[in-house]
């Protein structure tokens, strides 16, 4: 859920940046999501109370469903931690910042009573809540254009590099990408570096959506090939580098969760099943008949 917190935050931002944006943005306005990765990502990781798990999911999913019936233009996608601490991951893309606050204040003015009162509720499952934001890096990425709504899990890199020493990770980063392409092209991710957020240091994060946790299992199978490809001694430079410019280096999976998302119809309308299921409906137990 993007917190009242959040919302006062972009609105704070928009004011610094431009003065504050005219809430007359209409939502067809964001309906065109790019095939590709978002220029600029925000991310909002939520801890939740031990004991609250239940009532979370259920708030959460009422803030996707109040964000539909409104017309609402936030889009968000809301993921559960497998690995790594227990934790709800939302993603949500923009073209800029620009139109990062222009969909904040449109849903502000819309909606901003009823998510106001989603917001104090909610915010008494929570035990934490850490936000950023990110911006693309394209040359270090390698994107696909398959659509995000046909993924199942994520994993999540986090890379904390020492100040001052972006241009060491930006060089082994490219090394890594030629080294896949050779090994399997089809091996696509997105980098994006840390511009607004909690990390003192420079901060980036490595996005790779899977259909199924086989991926995992193949890229694994492929590290031998990989290396070779790389050669001995660019395997050792980036051992080098990973020891002498990294502060710390985190890799976490993560499941899509359905019910707290809300992605634009034209990702999830091929595949409704999962993103929209239908209500199970309990069949009647037929009663006994009496014998005569």
């Amino acid at each position: 859920m993007i917190q009242s917190r959040v919302r006062k935050y972009i609105a704070w931002m928009a004011m610094a940046a431009a003065g504050i944006t005219a809430a007359t943005v209409c939502a067809q306005e964001h309906d065109s999501v790019p095939s590709g990765p978002a220029p600029v990502l925000m991310t909002v990781s939520e801890l939740v109370q031990p004991g609250a798990e239940a009532a979370h999911a259920k708030m959460e999913a009422a803030y996707a469903a109040a964000l539909e019936a409104g017309n609402g233009s936030q889009y968000f996608l809301g993921m559960g931690a497998i690995t790594g601490t227990p934790q709800t991951v939302f993603l949500s893309g923009y073209s800029s910042l620009e139109e990062m606050s222009e969909v904040h204040d449109h849903d502000e003015a819309t909606l901003g009573e009823k998510l106001a009162s989603l917001d104090e509720e909610h915010s008494g499952t929570l035990a934490g809540v850490d936000t950023a934001i990110w911006r693309l890096r394209p040359e270090l990425s390698n994107p696909g254009t398959v659509n995000l709504a046909k993924m199942r899990f994520m994993e999540l890199i986090q890379i904390h590099v020492k100040l001052g020493h972006s241009a060491e990770f930006a060089d082994v980063t490219k090394r890594i990408k030629e080294g896949w392409m050779k090994a399997d092209p089809d091996f696509h991710y997105s980098i994006y570096r840390q511009t607004f957020g909690s990390a003192t240091d420079d901060s980036y994060l490595v996005v790779i959506a899977m259909k199924s946790l086989a991926d995992v299992d193949k890229h694994h199978s492929m590290l031998a090939e990989y290396q070779k490809g790389l050669g001995e001694d660019v395997h050792k430079h980036m051992l080098e580098v990973e020891s002498a410019d990294y502060n710390s280096t985190e890799s976490n999976l993560y499941v899509f969760t359905p019910s707290m998302s809300r992605l634009p119809e034209s990702w999830t309308k091929d595949d409704l099943e999962f993103w929209k299921p239908k209500p199970t409906v309990a069949v009647p137990a037929k009663k006994a008949v009496k014998g005569n």
